[in-house]
């Protein structure tokens, strides 16, 4: 495959995502480089090595009839999905989101007892922001795919890898990019907890829980373009090859 392809777990694994988390102190998210290339080894088994060879047997050169593609479009495209996914997570945080978008949840004036009552507005915030990004990007992957497929045999034979890729690391993608609203989660009670001990004597000063919610807001914030980068990175990496295909 394509140097300019990056796998989606790699993306999730890499900067600025992981530099979120670990800048939430949600250090137990870190991954090291060594083990997971060796996790992401045992996803493709045999039977998927089988299935990326046949790859290997789409028509040739000689066989191939190139469609007319238009590269400048697909930019264009891509640039719209992605403005469009930034565009709706920082309008979901103001105070006209408009009608059945997402919204970020109002802060609570108090704190709450525990984390169990308080956090699960913030995580459905998060997960619906995630379905929306996944339908979206998966749409416009879709999309470059099929503008790959038809540009050259060699980057329809890299629409196939990236394809058959794809489905083969899907679960487990989703699994991981799954995993932040719980790492979210024990953000929500790190903060709780802090609260409460800064607040058990009447008089002590320091932040009120209102405030507390804002910086929380900007973190999930931070996470949220975070993965968009992340998730887009496939897409970006066949737009890049099948750029330098057609100034070949």
């Amino acid at each position: 495959m394509s140097n300019n392809h990056v796998n989606p777990d790699v993306a999730a694994n890499g900067s600025r995502l992981v530099r979120a988390l670990v800048g939430m102190s949600v250090s137990d998210v870190v991954v090291s480089n060594k083990n997971f290339a060796m996790r992401l080894g045992r996803l493709v088994d045999l039977s998927d090595s089988i299935s990326i060879s046949k790859v290997h047997t789409r028509p040739s050169a000689e066989s191939f009839q190139q469609e007319a593609s238009s590269p400048e479009s697909l930019q264009a495209e891509f640039l719209r999905v992605r403005n469009g996914i930034v565009a709706s997570i920082i309008k979901s945080y103001g105070a006209d989101t408009g009608f059945g978008r997402i919204k970020f949840p109002r802060p609570d004036m108090e704190a709450p007892a525990d984390s169990g009552s308080g956090y699960p507005p913030y995580g459905k915030f998060y997960a619906a922001h995630q379905r929306d990004m996944e339908f979206k990007i998966s749409q416009l992957r879709l999309q470059v795919r099929d503008v790959a497929e038809g540009a050259s045999a060699e980057l329809a034979q890299l629409a196939a890898l990236d394809e058959v890729l794809a489905d083969t690391l899907a679960v487990h993608s989703r699994k991981m990019f799954a995993r932040v609203p719980g790492f979210l989660e024990k953000r929500f009670d790190q903060l709780l907890n802090s609260y409460q001990r800064a607040h058990a004597d009447p008089q002590a000063g320091g932040s009120t829980w209102p405030e507390l919610l804002e910086g929380f807001g900007c973190e999930i914030r931070e996470l949220l373009l975070a993965e968009v980068e992340a998730r887009l990175l496939p897409t970006q990496g066949l737009i890049e090859a099948l750029n330098a295909g057609i100034d070949k």
